[in-house]
């Protein structure tokens, strides 16, 4: 069997599975896929009304508007391409190394590049449809801004595409090396390399700040373009696909057409080094794997794993107020935590880019004496926070107790009930993501400026919205389970890990417009005085934000928990 035919034999069995699953979802959730259309409708619609005037304003900047309009192309592109990569090397590194399924399909009569490139362009699909869904309406909007013609969307999907298929190959390879090459002792100088550059990072608006103030539009513009110019490195795949999507809307049909063959030849000689590495190097990456079995014997016992418990462990338990059972569970998540690179490596990013982002705030040459750009900035960076904890939560809590898989009956014979487990991992997930993002909000209040009584105000909100959003990702995860599904990518990419990030995106839009209400008279732009904020109406935006939190979060973790107190809730096993 070749592997051109191996790979469509796959192919056309996931493909047949999948309209399976499509075929009974219509059927048995019709409720569920009207509320999930209905949805993508209306974010299409407010997502295409909220980028084009974005884009008009931009435009109709005197002078800077076009450069303007074009380094943002550049910038968005080349954030989906990186965003793509880590995605794709996510979901692939678990179909091809840690899904159950793999240690049979390695045994059938298949070429392992066949293999591969399934896993590959099954990472792709479960990768790539949320930035699809996400462009569309970007791309209606780039169209308006340019007074496109109407074969634009035809001219610019291909190059799309073709940048999908390459990220997807490119963090094959990436992954394929990190397993095939990687050593322990390489982790530390990387880590030492990481803190070197968010060290230099941040000093990186210092100077240029004074540059910002002086009115030199030409010498303003210079210092905030020169730090995007990576963006349009000619070598990038992101690069090419702006310049068709410029070409495009300009009219220019020959640079259009030259641009997406350069994208779709790039695109092709990518699946071919995919099949090269796959051949040569994942049969030694998959043997790595599974020889990788922890040593045995009193000499290679880890201090972390003693069955008795040490004095700081015990001091800690008695400090938490946690009987032996309760700690021992804790003490399981953080290690299952710590064990996983994608998760903490993600988690890492992400926060590492928000606080860079909260330091340098006071940075960013807006005129934070105008009692505007006060309050539309503490609210911005209050908004941007809740959506990167929602993202957090959707892609890590929602799938926490699915991933307990066909084990979670271990827990259910345990002296602990599964509705304490619940309460248990709402504690610690919620506890800790609490701490990072009042930190955060913290840094970023006092970057700002502003008083301590608004530092509290925002502490407070963002302290009521984490404990929220982890409450009703884990509380939907335990209520809409996946026990049989080992990739955290599927399960959330599933009806329930929709309906969370909805139910997200819902409850932070609300909370974000009831803590709106003390600073809605400095949103005008003629005034001159920040406004005093009335102690009444922040106690009443925060009972505001509270009711939204019991909504939410108390409400869906109240029936997760009363169903986890069923004992045929194990029938889902």
């Amino acid at each position: 069997m070749t592997v051109a035919s191996a790979t469509s034999l796959l192919a056309k069995a996931h493909w047949l599975m999948l309209l399976h699953k499509l075929r009974f979802g219509l059927r048995e959730n019709r409720l569920l896929c009207l509320t999930l259309g209905g949805f993508l409708v209306f974010y299409g619609v407010a997502a295409y009304w909220l980028v084009a005037s974005g884009l008009e304003f931009v435009a109709k900047l005197p002078l800077i508007g076009t450069l303007l309009t074009e380094r943002l192309v550049f910038l968005l592109f080349f954030f989906f391409f990186v965003m793509l990569i880590i995605s794709n090397a996510t979901i692939t590194g678990m179909g091809l190394f840690r899904r159950k399924d793999m240690e049979w399909q390695i045994a059938l009569p298949l070429p392992p590049r066949s293999l591969v490139l399934w896993k590959t362009l099954e990472g792709m699909l479960l990768a790539s449809w949320g930035l699809l869904v996400l462009s569309t309406p970007i791309l209606l909007a780039l169209a308006r801004t340019y007074k496109a013609h109407a074969g634009f969307m035809l001219a610019v999907l291909p190059a799309l595409m073709a940048l999908v298929m390459i990220a997807a190959n490119a963090s094959t390879w990436l992954l394929i090396a990190l397993v095939r090459w990687s050593r322990r002792w390489m982790w530390k100088p990387l880590l030492a390399i990481v803190v070197w550059l968010l060290i230099q990072t941040m000093p990186v608006w210092h100077t240029s700040l004074d540059t910002l103030n002086s009115g030199d539009l030409s010498a303003s513009l210079n210092q905030i373009l020169k730090h995007t110019e990576i963006c349009m490195h000619p070598l990038l795949p992101s690069s090419w696909v702006a310049e068709t999507i410029q070409a495009a809307g300009r009219g220019i049909h020959e640079r259009t057409l030259f641009f997406n063959l350069v994208l779709l030849a790039n695109a092709l000689i990518s699946i071919v080094i995919t099949a090269r590495i796959a051949g040569g190097q994942f049969s030694p990456a998959w043997n790595r794997v599974m020889s990788a079995a922890p040593r045995t014997g009193s000499k290679a016992v880890d201090p972390m794993f003693r069955t008795q418990p040490g004095r700081c462990t015990e001091w800690l338990r008695r400090m938490l107020g946690l009987d032996r059972a309760s700690f021992a569970l804790l003490v399981k998540e953080s290690r299952t935590f710590v064990r996983e690179p994608v998760q903490w490596g993600q988690t890492a990013i992400i926060f590492s880019l928000l606080l860079i982002y909260s330091m340098n705030l006071r940075k960013l040459g807006y005129d934070l004496q105008s009692p505007f750009w006060i309050t539309v900035v503490s609210h911005l960076n209050l908004l941007v926070c809740c959506l990167a904890l929602s993202t957090l939560t959707t892609r890590f809590i929602y799938p926490q107790f699915s991933l307990e898989g066909q084990r979670l009956w271990i827990l259910g014979l345990s002296p602990m009930p599964l509705h304490r487990v619940l309460a248990l991992k709402l504690r610690l997930s919620a506890s800790v993501l609490a701490i990072v993002m009042v930190t955060l909000v913290i840094v970023s209040g006092v970057s700002l400026g502003l008083s301590w009584k608004r530092i509290v105000f925002f502490g407070a909100s963002i302290l009521m919205l984490s404990y929220g959003l982890t409450s009703l990702a884990l509380s939907l995860g335990a209520l809409v389970p996946n026990f049989r599904e080992s990739n955290p990518a599927r399960i959330v990419s599933g009806f329930g890990g929709t309906i969370c990030l909805i139910a997200s995106f819902i409850y932070i839009v609300a909370g974000m417009l009831v803590a709106l209400i003390p600073s809605w008279q400095n949103l005008k732009q003629e005034a001159v005085t920040l406004m005093s904020y009335d102690g009444r109406m922040e106690l009443a935006a925060l009972v505001g934000v509270a009711v939204l939190t019991l909504v939410f979060g108390g409400l869906p973790y109240f029936f997760a928990k009363k169903r986890t107190k069923n004992l045929e809730y194990l029938r889902y096993l």
